[in-house]
């Protein structure tokens, strides 16, 4: 009876009113537990930045060290370094949260905890026992040299994009205004789509089906979780401008249709591709 008396003493636009509030809370909550890219609430993003590099620098130098004793690894030495060095730039290079500074306490925890200690045991586990042939393509081409070739390409790509957006951001004239130029042109998601050769030649170098596993998901998660995440982002901050650039953009891949249909099929080929090349993981002895 105490109940119904206490519901009915409110009026029943006011109860709206405090169940559209709780809704928009718990909406709010669940977005930045599961989000990177949130809206600025004044959030100390220096804060993140000091913290974010505090865990990467162990995480990367702890890989290089053991691929420095492992003797033959030399080039994934500089390949850990060189990627630690492109990271650190996403960290610092721009006040928008990113995956590699996240403005989450969760997907912080998320990267730094689990993402990146289980990428560094994917990169390690099975190195002395490669399972992929030293020469491709009909025994004309060196795993190696190949592996370098699409490392490097990679990751000059995707840092290239980063070092002109940030610069291209920077300008006054730009201010407020989505980013289409130069790699933007061709699609939408520039420095993931590099991403995907950085660490498919970081595989093949460490020659093994396991590593291989790692980018042929990570094109999965992509397409699944971080594109549209950023997506979303783009779509609230741009509005008009990133309806029509997205509807004529494709989303990762040059070329690839522009459709989230299409881009579904392809996320699940990539998801089935690597469950098949993963348990070889657990193969290694």
């Amino acid at each position: 009876e105490n109940i119904t008396l206490s519901q009915q003493s409110i009026p029943s636009d006011q109860t709206s009113l405090l169940g559209q509030e709780e809704e928009k809370l718990s909406n709010n909550f669940y977005q930045r537990l599961a989000t990177w890219r949130v809206d600025d609430d004044g959030t100390n993003r220096t804060t993140y930045k000091v913290l974010c590099t505090v865990m990467l620098l162990p995480e990367f130098l702890a890989l290089a060290f053991i691929y420095f004793i492992h003797g033959d690894k030399l080039l994934l030495v500089f390949f850990t370094l060189f990627t630690m060095l492109k990271f650190l730039t996403e960290i610092w290079g721009q006040e928008t949260a990113t995956w590699t500074c996240p403005n989450s306490p969760f997907l912080f925890l998320l990267v730094y905890i689990i993402g990146l200690p289980s990428v560094g045991y994917t990169y390690v586990i099975c190195m002395s026992n490669p399972n992929i042939p030293d020469l491709l393509f009909f025994d004309t081409i060196p795993r190696d040299l190949l592996g370098a070739i699409l490392f490097f390409g990679g990751t000059i790509y995707s840092w290239s994009y980063e070092l002109l957006r940030f610069k291209w951001k920077k300008e006054r004239q730009n201010k407020g205004m989505l980013h289409t130029m130069h790699h933007a042109k061709f699609h939408i998601h520039p420095n993931y789509f590099g991403d995907l050769f950085t660490y498919s030649g970081w595989a093949l170098v460490l020659g093994t089906t396991c590593a291989l596993s790692l980018p042929i998901a990570m094109l999965w998660m992509f397409l699944i979780f971080v594109c549209p995440n950023s997506d979303a982002y783009l779509a609230k901050r741009y509005r008009q401008d990133f309806a029509e650039y997205s509807q004529k953009t494709p989303t990762l891949i040059p070329f690839f249709p522009a459709s989230k249909v299409a881009n579904q099929c392809l996320a699940l080929l990539a998801f089935m591709i690597s469950l098949y090349y993963f348990p070889s993981c657990g193969r290694c002895s």
